[in-house]
């Protein structure tokens, strides 16, 4: 099963409310990130550019939402083909608890920072979420 329906399944089976957004605001978002991180989520291991901190960190899914907290965020699989809107950390962190484990990318709507959680057991920060990340 594809992972963009694992996250769907996910979403139905815990009854969280995440808004898709459409490709118009996707893009903007893909763009944001871009002008602003110096990172392309659309590309092939984003955690290889710019400016970033890692940590090898198994549960770095677990920790992502606790960064998000009450805030908003955006979460976006590998090419960022579809972006979900969640209200906040702990709506994402139930999401994630209900799926496998997935390679994820979380942000604020204005990409004041970047974070992943990715197959290699790493939580990669960019931009306000570096310190935090080097704390991890």
């Amino acid at each position: 099963m594809m992972t963009f329906d694992r996250v769907i399944a996910a979403l139905r089976s815990t009854g969280v409310q995440a808004e898709v957004l459409n490709e118009i605001d996707s893009r903007a978002i893909v763009i944001r990130v871009l002008e602003r991180l110096g990172v392309d989520v659309t590309s092939r291991a984003p955690w290889d550019q710019a400016t970033s901190e890692g940590r090898q960190r198994p549960d770095g899914w677990e920790l992502i939402p606790k960064y998000v907290g009450t805030n908003q965020c955006l979460m976006f699989l590998e090419g960022a083909r579809s972006i979900w809107k969640f209200s906040c950390g702990a709506d994402l962190l139930r999401v994630l608890e209900d799926c496998p484990a997935l390679e994820i990318y979380v942000c604020d709507e204005e990409a004041s920072y970047l974070l992943c959680s990715n197959h290699h057991d790493f939580v990669v920060g960019w931009g306000t979420a570096l310190p935090w990340v080097a704390r991890c």
